[in-house]
């Protein structure tokens, strides 16, 4: 091979590694570019996107937790349960808050909530949320926490959500 065939045939390889490599890199940004990213692969039927969970104070016993759930399917889907590693919380739970008189409480919602066919469904403050009770430690702002999604029809979803501080546009949270 002459000298000039070489260089040729490194310049075409070298530029087909530089142009994977940006192909690698903007297929990772465009899906948020970090390693936590919100949604399963393996779970394409349902996407959670923009989760969070709220900081708190370090002695804090409770932690709500708040995202979108899209159901990408052509079928109702019924979120039934989420869970929480134990090192974080003693349990997670399906809340709602709702108008009892002149007052705001939050309940446990037992059995689950439907995500209409091709449809999606807020948790987030003053409606639908996650709680998490019986912190082992606060949630710190930067932090991260595990859940684990559960319906009715499909398989788990697990997910990584980051905790962030609470702005004073979002509403406080009350304890339980």
């Amino acid at each position: 091979m002459s000298p000039i065939s070489f260089s040729l045939c490194f310049l075409q390889r070298s530029t087909l590694l530089i142009c994977m490599m940006s192909f690698v890199s903007v297929t990772a940004f465009a899906h948020g570019g970090n390693s936590h990213d919100e949604t399963a692969e393996d779970n394409a039927q349902i996407v959670l996107k923009d989760g969070y969970a709220r900081a708190t104070f370090p002695m804090a016993k409770t932690a709500a937790m708040y995202f979108t759930l899209h159901n990408m399917s052509e079928n109702e889907v019924r979120f039934v349960s989420v869970s929480v590693d134990e090192e974080v919380a003693d349990e997670a739970q399906i809340h709602t808050t709702e108008m009892q008189g002149d007052v705001m409480r939050m309940r446990h919602v037992d059995k689950g909530v439907s995500v209409a066919a091709n449809g999606h469904i807020a948790f987030a403050p003053g409606g639908y949320h996650i709680m998490l009770m019986g912190l082992k430690n606060g949630l710190q702002a930067g932090s991260e926490v595990k859940l684990t999604l559960s319906f009715d029809s499909l398989e788990d979803l697990h997910v990584v959500l980051p905790v962030k501080e609470e702005n004073k546009g979002m509403q406080h949270h009350g304890h339980h």
